[in-house]
């Protein structure tokens, strides 16, 4: 591979003081998906994309289906069977990587806490997609709420109804408050695509007014992708799941990396790195019916501040 990290990702793990540690970190980054990645990604339901839009824009969204849905047939690439997705194939998703094929992925087992990143690029041909890995690597456990699926007997493909919008209706902004998972995609100027996991306590993202968010940034692993794009290019989206009502709520817009911001309630807030992302909404979607399985809560993490 060429140099690991982007001038984006540099500039924060040095004004964090990281860099050592991000380096030591970085051995895990590879082009290639790691052996024992591979049995756990082939059982995943679930993964999380991100993509760009012919704006440019930048949305994140989650695929469901069957087992096996996802198969890697070598350690350079994996690909997604189309026919075995049972949540919304209509997803903004799918029409992204037909224009562009750059994309995130995160296979994420909510129960138990597992995850593991691949970036590459895509090609969308006869219900598949398949996809070059550029770069692929797991990440820690933490800030991950455990919630077990259960699949119905019968699956079928969803059918959701969509709405769309530009500014938080009060019952988007409910949703916010009281969630305790999203997903985030961030890009580099070199186009690569990130997708990424954030939680925390409900209540831990803040509503600055109807079109801005601002998230805490917790301690992690030092590498710094998200900001580190972010610092590079600020487009970015969200995912929220409604894990009850079986509904998504994708937002694309701006992300702003904000340092220093060390009062009381702010150190409290962000875990004690006074670190946080503040988000400009400039479009949103809501797809009502996106999938039909069911998830059980069991456990918030025991990293959240």
């Amino acid at each position: 591979m060429e140099e690991i990290f982007h001038d984006g990702e540099r500039i924060v793990q040095e004004r964090v003081g990281v860099v050592s540690t991000a380096d030591a970190n970085a051995r895990l980054i590879t082009n290639t998906i790691m052996k024992g990645a591979i049995g756990f990604i082939e059982k995943q339901s679930m993964a999380i994309v991100s993509s760009r839009d012919i704006n440019d824009n930048i949305w994140t969204s989650i695929l469901l289906g069957a087992s096996g849905f996802v198969q890697v047939p070598n350690p350079n690439s994996l690909v997604i069977d189309v026919s075995k997705v049972y949540s919304d194939r209509d997803d903004i998703f799918f029409e992204n990587i037909k224009n562009n094929k750059q994309l995130g992925t995160l296979f994420i087992e909510l129960a138990t806490r597992r995850r593991f990143r691949i970036n590459g690029e895509a090609t969308y041909n006869n219900g598949n997609i398949a996809v070059a890995v550029i770069e692929a690597y797991p990440n820690c456990p933490k800030y991950i709420q455990q919630r077990i699926i259960h699949k119905p007997e019968t699956i079928q493909p969803a059918i959701a109804q969509k709405e769309q919008g530009t500014s938080l209706t009060e019952s988007l902004k409910n949703w916010i408050k009281g969630a305790d998972t999203f997903f985030i995609g961030s890009t580099s100027n070199d186009g690569r695509i990130d997708a990424s996991h954030r939680g925390g306590k409900p209540g831990f993202i803040s509503l600055l007014n109807n079109t801005t968010l601002r998230v805490p940034d917790y301690l992690g692993n030092s590498l710094y992708n998200t900001l580190g794009n972010i610092t590079q290019n600020s487009k970015a989206g969200l995912l929220f799941i409604d894990f009850e009502q079986k509904k998504t709520f994708q937002l694309s817009g701006e992300a702003t990396v904000l340092y220093d911001q060390n009062s009381e309630e702010d150190l409290a807030k962000s875990g004690g790195t006074g670190r946080f992302l503040e988000f400009k909404i400039l479009e949103w979607i809501v797809s009502n019916e996106q999938h039909t399985i069911d998830w059980e809560f069991t456990g918030y993490s025991p990293f959240n501040p």
